[in-house]
């Protein structure tokens, strides 16, 4: 599992307490990554829901990628086209939306 870091994020503001971070072209070095957010870095103190689509870097050892999320902590998985874990991230980035309070 790698982490991500330094990533770059646009924040927009929602009705109410709610907010969008975007984040693009995250490089993905294994086949589950994870991103942590915090309230001193990213002034979050909750998820709601996260979006994950590929970027770049697709082929046959990186076809689809799936997100999830605990706490503040947001794991990226990706798998090869017959579904086991991906083994080659080379130029691989994902673009990730998150809804967070």
């Amino acid at each position: 599992m790698g982490a991500i870091t330094n990533p770059k994020n646009k924040p927009t503001e929602l009705a109410g307490e709610y907010k969008l971070l975007s984040f693009y072209n995250l490089a993905i070095a294994s086949a589950s990554d994870t991103l942590t957010l915090s309230v001193a870095s990213n002034n979050v103190s909750e998820i709601q829901n996260v979006i994950v689509c590929a970027n770049a870097g697709q082929d046959a050892a990186f076809t689809a990628v799936a997100v999830s999320f605990s706490s503040l902590v947001i794991t990226i998985t990706s798998v090869e086209q017959d579904g086991t874990a991906s083994t080659a991230w080379s130029d691989t980035t994902v673009n990730l939306i998150a809804i967070v309070k």
